[in-house]
């Protein structure tokens, strides 16, 4: 029996794992119980007979995953005087296909679809694949050291309907002889073996998966220009579940496996830790930027990283030095300068010799003030600019924690555009499909009609040895 399949179109649910096929089957057997003499039949010289009453080969699809696994259709076969049967029922599959997901949305798949007899061995029923369009079967050596035959192209693709998803790369038949002396003895059985190569379709997921997810977590990037406030935690978070929303529609359309994690997937996991790790440090940066100089006084050695010698190296401009000295004074020390006698003298000052000898009574006397008011008014001076001289001491100290928040944000920023860059090019380089640049299989223009005979032109010396010798006679 020969078998010749021409693939009308093909559908794959990856959550199931299953591959549809719509195909059109050509089986061509002899049965000598149905050859005639046509002389003796008035010229008759073949029949259309439903299928039903004659016997049909009982070839399956080993590999099924839902439906009838054997052809149901009832349709007319056409017999021939010499005892040659053909027999062209349609026919819908549903056969497993596992789904390698690992460089998925840039990656191929191969399915496989086994057909074979179910109750008959090699001997009862010799299964032989046909090649279309005058194709060559070559005998080689299967994965299991058998002989075999192979076909390069093993279905017909004249009526191939092209996917909108998978591109058809290559579509080969196999020819399997195997024997199993353990249970079976010498009996050798025979299965003719289809391989499908897809490769996927990228342009959906790139336009709606994989370029929004990209512009996602480049908007990390920019949560570390954001000035350490309350709307930065809630910039980063925002992206978060973004990101999150993602996630599960992801996991919608790929089969739920623990064996691999999608390519896609990664990048999906890699910019959440990167967001979430972000909101961290965005508390973190808040935390330095809100903090009060008279509460959290800076440590030294985060003083010369930070401010002394990180923003050198991040092309940051470093704050400018207080020239006053940051020791601090009582409150009974007065300024120098402040009654220089280079000065002119001003009736707001109180000008005090620098001799010391004049007493303060004869200042008030001179003054026409009570030295305790004068007393009192110098000590208030003193309290007001020592006041002034530490609020400036710690607001110099929140700079420098503001300042280090800054700095922080921008280390941050920087390791971020590397994480993102690299991200990308992982991405990239580890897809499979992203750089094959072959085209799939062309729908070529069929050679003969879908149905009907297409063996009127063979003489009537054909006999079933001519069948058996010539692989391409009949199509």
């Amino acid at each position: 029996m020969r078998v010749f399949l021409e693939l009308a179109g093909f559908y794959k649910d990856e959550v199931s794992q299953v591959l549809t096929t719509n195909l059109w089957l050509e089986l061509q057997w002899f049965d000598y119980r149905l050859s005639w003499d046509p002389s003796k039949m008035g010229g008759l010289r073949k029949l259309h007979v439903p299928s039903d009453q004659i016997w049909t080969p009982d070839l399956v699809l080993y590999n099924n995953a839902d439906g009838e696994p054997q052809i149901t259709i009832v349709s007319d076969a056409l017999v021939y005087f010499n005892g040659l049967v053909i027999w062209k029922p349609p026919s819908i599959y549903k056969s497993f296909c596992e789904i390698n997901i690992e460089y998925f949305p840039y990656d191929k798949q191969s399915c496989k679809m086994k057909f074979g007899g179910w109750t008959y061995t090699g001997m009862q029923m010799d299964v032989r694949q046909l090649a279309p369009y005058d194709g060559q079967i070559s005998r080689i050596l299967t994965e299991k050291n058998v002989p075999g035959h192979y076909v390069e192209i093993g279905m017909d693709l004249s009526s191939y309907y092209p996917s909108e998803e998978w591109d058809l790369m290559s579509l080969n038949s196999t020819r399997h002889v195997e024997q199993y002396p353990g249970c079976c003895g010498y009996e050798s059985y025979i299965d003719v073996t289809f391989v499908f190569v897809l490769r996927r379709k990228t342009l959906f997921y790139t336009i709606n998966l994989v370029i929004p997810s990209m512009m996602i977590s480049v908007l990390t990037i920019f949560c570390f220009y954001i000035p350490p406030i309350e709307h930065k935690i809630s910039f980063t978070i925002s992206i978060f579940v973004a990101l999150t929303v993602y996630y599960l529609v992801l996991n919608e359309i790929l089969p739920p496996t623990s064996l691999v994690v999608p390519l896609i997937g990664k990048y999906l996991l890699l910019t959440l830790f990167n967001v979430g790790f972000s909101i961290n440090f965005s508390v973190i940066s808040i935390n330095y930027f809100r903090r009060d100089g008279s509460q959290h006084p800076m440590p030294h050695w985060m003083k010369v990283v930070f401010v002394k010698t990180l923003p050198k190296y991040l092309w940051i401009q470093s704050p400018s030095e207080d020239e006053q000295s940051d020791d601090g004074s009582s409150t009974s020390d007065i300024p120098q300068g402040m009654f220089d006698g280079s000065r002119r003298p001003s009736p707001y000052f109180l000008t005090i010799p620098q001799d010391g000898q004049m007493r303060l009574s004869q200042l008030a006397q001179l003054r026409g003030m009570h030295p305790d008011l004068i007393r009192r008014m110098i000590d208030n001076l003193s309290f007001i600019s020592d006041h002034f001289r530490a609020k400036k001491k710690e607001d110099q100290v929140s700079g420098d924690w503001a300042y280090v928040a800054f700095v922080m944000d921008r280390i941050l920023l920087i390791i971020y555009i590397l994480s993102n860059i690299g991200a990308g090019l992982l991405l990239l380089w580890g897809a499979e499909t992203i750089f094959d640049t072959r085209e799939p299989m062309p729908v070529t223009p069929g050679l003969k009609p879908l149905s009907g005979d297409t063996f009127e032109s063979v003489s009537e010396n054909f006999t079933q040895d001519v069948w058996l010798g010539d692989t391409t006679i009949y199509y």
